[in-house]
């Protein structure tokens, strides 16, 4: 059984993990070796089923990886469709200075980008 799971573990990193378009959270969040190296190196020095409970472990540590992986992204996205929502709070013919968008109770909050400023 233990060389039949090394086969199938050595197929799918050969054959499918490079087109499957993306890597292994795991190995992503924690920099370290991707489930399927992890899984293999449980195989070799365990055997499938005495390993089993470290394989087991091992993917549900990689599904916790994911989901803190996806609220990440979430939470990055949130931040740039905030940031998308600024508006020009200054007279586009004024000078655009801290002074001219001072009048209105506005501010500018960037030199580079004096008129950009949050609703």
């Amino acid at each position: 059984m233990n060389n039949i799971a090394i086969i199938v573990i050595r197929l799918y990193q050969r054959f499918v993990s490079p087109y499957k378009g993306f890597r292994c959270a795991h190995a992503c969040l924690h920099k370290g070796a991707s489930c399927s190296n992890a899984v293999l190196a449980i195989v070799e020095q365990h055997g499938f089923f005495r390993g089993y409970a470290n394989i087991k472990a091992r993917l549900h540590a990689c599904k916790l990886a994911h989901a803190t992986l996806q609220l990440n992204a979430q939470e990055n996205s949130n931040k740039r469709k905030k940031k998308e929502n600024r508006y020009d709070c200054c007279d586009p013919s004024a000078a655009c200075d801290a002074a001219s968008c001072a009048g209105k109770g506005k501010h500018c909050d960037l030199a580079e980008l004096p008129c950009s400023c949050w609703p």
